[in-house]
């Protein structure tokens, strides 16, 4: 346990809509929080300059998301349990966090106050049917759902889906058509696999690791191929699948 303290610090540049700490020997401003019938209750605090300078911007009230110490996030992240759509990030813009990981009612996050390049970002300029999302990306990056910007607390419950690529206009860039499904249902197994050999650009390619097809799990899929014996994006043995969206 931190033996530190934090006081206010008004001089910090952190915005109107949030208030400035300095703290010593440990101490976080949302270092302790409460839960009260199950739901959390603190401050959402970012790291501000070299975490040794103790000094945070937090939301200037409590929030429904609380600190957590025993999260295991990797690098300069740390950790938020959140009750519903409450994300961190949508509570201080400061941070930067992943998608969420449902544990109950409850959602824990990793988040991180050090700037990110984020690799991929939605494009009106892509041309994708009128039911997906364009996006371009850098390099191998894939577009992920907690880039959604307004609408990124749908990542908690949804995964984008993405085509096989084609090349950007700007080289070393890829362009994407996205969307994103209801939940994988129960017993599902089929997963998306965006460089899978042979599925041409703007089509679907999946890897299966059970007995069920991409259009069991994702109802917009149509495979009119059938499967191969191959490797996923992870390198790990399944049924490979080319599919269309409809």
């Amino acid at each position: 346990m931190s033996t530190g303290a934090c006081a206010a610090y008004p001089q910090l540049p952190c915005g109107e809509a949030y208030a400035g700490y300095s703290c010593s020997g440990g101490a976080r401003p949302d270092g302790d929080p409460t839960y009260i019938e199950g739901v959390p209750r603190g401050l959402v605090c970012a790291e501000q300059g070299d975490k040794a300078a103790g000094t945070y911007c937090c939301s200037a009230r409590e929030t429904a998301c609380a600190f957590d110490p025993t999260a295991g996030c990797e690098g300069d992240a740390y950790g938020f349990q959140c009750l519903g759509a409450n994300r961190p990030d949508a509570l201080n813009a400061a941070l930067r966090c992943g998608n969420g990981v449902e544990e109950g009612s409850l959602i824990n996050y990793c988040c991180s106050a050090a700037a990110q390049d984020p690799g991929c970002i939605q494009s009106d300029s892509v041309t994708c049917s009128p039911r997906l999302s364009g996006w371009t990306c850098r390099g191998d990056s894939l577009p992920k759902s907690e880039q959604l910007g307004a609408s990124k607390s749908r990542s908690d419950f949804y995964r984008l889906l993405c085509s096989t690529p084609t090349p950007a206009a700007n080289p070393g860039y890829n362009n994407y058509c996205c969307y994103a499904p209801a939940p994988l249902p129960e017993r599902g197994s089929c997963v998306q696999h965006t460089s899978q050999s042979g599925c041409t650009a703007g089509r679907f390619g999946f890897a299966c690791y059970g007995p069920d097809k991409p259009q069991d799990d994702y109802l917009p899929m149509s495979c009119p191929e059938p499967g191969v014996q191959g490797l996923s994006a992870e390198g790990y043995p399944a049924t490979l699948y080319c599919c269309d969206f409809q």
